[in-house]
Order: C-alpha cells, then structure tokens, then sequence
C-alpha cells in the first residue's frame, strides 16, 4: 500500500515539474493565460455582485474625486480635500463624458480593469520572477489573481457579500476611487525598485522613483511605501540608485504642494488649524492628508484584529503568514525581504490602525489596499519553507535575466508626462469661487452643470411646477429636491482661496420622475434639483453627483 502511495506522489510530482517546465519555457504565453484568467475573474465579479447598470458600490468619495478632475479640466481648481494625482487622470477623460461619475464609468472601468489590472500582474511576475525565477513569477502572478477570490470562503457567512460587494469591486478596479490605481502604481514601483538594486541600474531608479511620486500624487498616504524602499537600498548600499529615486520624486511632490497650497492658501502640514478654520470645517475633519497625529494607535490596533478574528477563520494565520514569507524571501534575496515587508507593514501598522479603519465596515481594505498585493507576493513565499522543498526545486529558483530595460528616451519620457504634465494642470488652474460650478452636499462636492442635468420651473394653481432634464447614464438614477425656505442662507462658503461652498437648502422631496410640484413655495425661493444613484437603485440610499443650476421661483 505504502509503495501505491509513494509511487502515485511521484508520478503526480513528475507530471507537476513537466507542466512547470512547460510553462516557463513559454512564459509569454503562460502570462497571458493568467491575465485572461484575471479578465474572466473580474467579468465573473461584476455579474454576479448587486450593481446598477455600469455602476458597483462605491462610497461616495468618487464623486469629490470626479468633480476635481472635471473643474480641473475646465481650470479651477476645488478645495484640495483630497490630492491632485486622480483628477489630473480623469481631467481629460471628462473632456469626453462631461462633469458626472456615471457618464465616466466605462472609461474608468475599462482603464482599470482592463489595462491597470494586467500591469499589475506582470509586475507581480516581474518581482517573482526577480526573486526566484521565472517558475516563482507565475506563482506570484497566478497567486495575485487568484487569491481575493480564494479567501472569499475563509470568511464568515454574514461577511461574504461586503467581501465581494464592497470589498472586491473595489480591489478588482470597478469604482472611481484612486485606491487601486495607487495599488497598482505602488507594485509597479516595487519591480522597479527591485530592478533598481543591481549595479548600475540607474535608469530603473528614476523611473521608481517618479512612479513613487505618482503614487503619492494620487495618495499622499503611499509615503508609507518608502519604508521599503529605504531599507532596500539601504541593505544593498545603493547609494547613487537611492539618491536618483529620491530626486525623481520631486515634481509629484512640488506639484502636490502647490496643489494644497493654492487651494488652501497654506499647506496642512504646517498649519493645519489654520487650514480647518479655512476650510469652514470642523476640528475633527481629517483634512490635508499630510498630517499624522499619531503613527500607530495600539487601542485602533486592537479593536480591528479583534474583529478580524469575529469575521476571518485565522486571525493569527493571517498575522504571521507575512513574516513566514519575509523569511523564505530573505534566503534568497535579503533586499527583496526587506523591501516588501517593510512596506506591508508600514501600511498595517499606520493605515490599519487609525480611527477610521474598520474591519467590520470594510474601510480597513481600502486603506491598507496598496499593501496588499506585497502582502500576497509575502503569503506567495511561504511553501519555500517546506524542508527540502527548496533543495529539490532548486533549478527553478535561479532569478530570472532581464529580457527588459528601460531606455533613456522611455525613462525622460515617463518623468516627463508625470512630473510636467500634472505640474501645468494645476500651475495655471486657478481657485474655485462661487456657487456657479460646484456645490458641497452632505460632504460631497459635487459639480453644478446644466449639461448633465437643466431644470425650469413654472407657477401653476398647485404650486412651483420644477420640470428638468437628466442627461446622465450608465445607471438608473433618482432625483433629490433642494429649496431655500425663508432667511436661511442657501449656501455657505469658506474663506480659503478655493473656496468650499455648501449647499444648505433643505431637501424637500425625492422622485424617480422628471417633474416635481411644491405646493407651499416660501417667496423668492430657489431649487437646485439634485441625480443620484447607487448600487442598490435605492431611493433610501445613494449620494448627489450632479446638480442643476439653481432655479428661482417665477414671478406673475
């Protein structure tokens, strides 16, 4: 019986080294299977998660994101609550679809799914293949694919469905949020920066270090990425490699800069009182995304690794497993070790530990999001500690040669289009003013456009008769009612040099119908009739992304 066993383990390992031997022979053909694995993956998600249309769970801060883009397409720039780097993208793509996040959802679903996705991926392969050989880059790529999907049913049943509604479509690139673009940007620069560390590789540490900037353009909080890198080069000596990736970020940072300070009139990291009372915001808004008033909260820590264990089958499993694959990296290449944990943690330390990261609401994903392909690349490693494994699989643990670098013109070119191009947009946008172009509803800002949406308003026996026209698609919308009642102001706006205008009339009605009656007009009222959506197509639920221009009410 014993010899049955023995015999069929061998012919089973025999049959697994002929496949790996196949794949990595053609490891072009064997990475665009994977990537039409993700592609498949990804077109599975979205079938089978509650959407709307174009339109998946998404948290409301895309719409801010959106509307920046489009007033900075048009030369303005809004108050500057979130950083530049995703409205610089989406600021030509609105060119195209106009100022709303339903109308750009096919253009961003497609950049991220499509394009973003499968960069990612091969960087993956990339810093596997790096490591430990071009049968180790599969591993890694199919492991990124595979894994969000795999740890589905580790979870509770009663967490499953924000896993794959929320969570997933987020980490799979279907919402507007600049989460995943910053993910995939940050992977990126992880190959580069492993690339980086070879002798000479001066090229691929300029090009790391303008994707790190771009990184940090699109999320100030990806600063936290360069724990790694810093023990990387650190480790390895690279020196003059160290020093170009830091002198490469400096464009995403000055633009960045520039960003905060012409749309605050002052930068958070230095004034950031100054910068709230500015802002007309309230002491506890986490405004400016420079500042850190504490690096790690042990209670935050706490209470989130306690729910990981309510809701995940190993809190401990899911704890160590880095620092296991930390270990198996390290035998083979210590600066690869270093850079990855040390980045993982950075993000889990300071990113999931704040006040407003949470497992149970699912916000702890998204803020450590960019850790989590190296956290996966870590897990990845992790069979490498099987005794004897290494021994036996030895031939294809030899790091694979570069068949790829890049050239000077490719490298000044990418420094170029990152660092300049971002740099104009804002250097000749000027601050927003007025109510005219954008309105901040429930925390939200939200573009004012009578070509997404144009109302009128008539004086009939029953009352104001609010008629309108909605322009936007890719999702089934609903329409909120705004109406100025009596003193009250009907906005209220900052003192910062972009200012930030709220809309403080009253919601008087929500309908799924073109045309609205108020019965009981206040003299000389105002109405701004307001779309929004959701993914549930839920009247009770969804955010405002486009307003009409502001109707008075007829005279005669």
């Amino acid at each position: 019986m014993s010899t049955l066993v023995v015999s069929r383990l061998r012919g089973g390992a025999g049959a697994l080294g002929r496949l790996v031997a196949a794949a990595t022979r053609n490891s072009r053909r064997s990475l665009a299977v994977v990537i039409s694995l993700q592609l498949a993956l990804a077109a599975w998600l979205f079938s089978s998660v509650a959407h709307n249309e174009w339109l998946t769970y998404q948290g409301g801060d895309q719409i801010w994101l959106v509307t920046s883009g489009w007033l900075l397409a048009h030369g303005t720039i809004a108050t500057p609550v979130v950083a530049h780097g995703w409205p610089v993208v989406v600021a030509p793509l609105t060119w195209i679809t106009g100022s709303t996040t339903t109308d750009l959802l096919p253009l961003t679903t497609l950049l991220q799914v499509g394009v973003l996705g499968p960069l990612g991926t091969l960087a993956a392969y990339d810093i596997g293949a790096r490591i430990a050989g071009r049968a180790a880059g599969l591993w890694c790529a199919l492991v990124l694919v595979l894994a969000p999907y795999l740890a589905t049913p580790f979870f509770v049943e009663r967490y499953r469905e924000r896993w794959t509604d929320q969570i997933l479509v987020q980490a799979t690139g279907f919402t507007q949020l600049a989460d995943y673009p910053s993910t995939i940007v940050v992977l990126v620069c992880t190959a580069l920066v492993l690339r980086a560390l070879d002798a000479g590789a001066t090229r691929e540490a300029v090009l790391a270090g303008t994707l790190a900037g771009v990184a940090i353009g699109l999320k100030p909080s990806n600063a936290l990425f360069l724990v790694g890198p810093v023990l990387a080069f650190g480790l390895a000596r690279r020196w003059r490699e160290a020093a170009l990736f830091g002198v490469a970020m400096l464009p995403a940072l000055m633009t960045l800069t520039l960003w905060k300070y012409r749309g605050l009139g002052t930068l958070p990291f230095i004034a950031p009182d100054s910068t709230r009372q500015a802002l007309g915001a309230a002491p506890s808004l986490p405004v400016g995304s420079f500042w850190v008033d504490s690096l790690f909260e042990i209670d935050e820590w706490k209470r989130n690794m306690s729910n990981l264990r309510e809701f995940f089958f190993s809190a401990r499993l899911a704890q160590w497993a880095p620092f296991a694959g930390a270990i198996a990296v390290w035998r083979l290449s210590r600066p690869a070790a270093v850079l990855l944990l040390g980045s993982t943690l950075s993000y889990f330390a300071v990113k999931g530990s704040s006040f407003v990261s949470g497992i149970e609401n699912g916000s702890f994903w998204r803020l450590v999001m960019p850790a989590l392909p190296l956290y996966m690349l870590l897990v990845s490693a992790v069979p490498l500690l099987v005794p004897t494994l290494p021994r036996r699989i030895a031939p294809w643990l030899e790091p694979a040669p570069s068949r790829w670098r890049p050239s000077s013109r490719f490298v000044g070119a990418v420094a170029a289009i990152a660092g300049i191009v971002p740099f104009l947009f804002v250097a000749l946008a000027t601050p927003s003013k007025g109510t005219e172009r954008s309105l901040v509803v429930n925390d939200i800002l939200v573009p004012v456009d009578g070509a997404a949406i144009r109302a009128t308003s008539t004086t009939t026996k029953a009352g104001v008769t609010l008629t309108w026209v909605d322009k936007t698609a890719n999702a089934e919308t609903f329409y909120r009612l705004y109406r100025s009642d009596g003193d009250n102001p009907a906005y209220v706006c900052s003192t910062a040099p972009a200012e930030r205008c709220e809309l403080r009339m009253q919601e008087v009605g929500v309908t799924r119908e073109h045309r609205w009656v108020d019965p009981n007009p206040e003299p000389g009222a105002r109405y701004h009739v307001g779309v929004a959506a959701n993914w549930l197509n839920d009247t009770a639920q969804g955010d405002v992304f486009a307003l009409s221009p502001v109707v008075g009410t007829p005279t005669g």
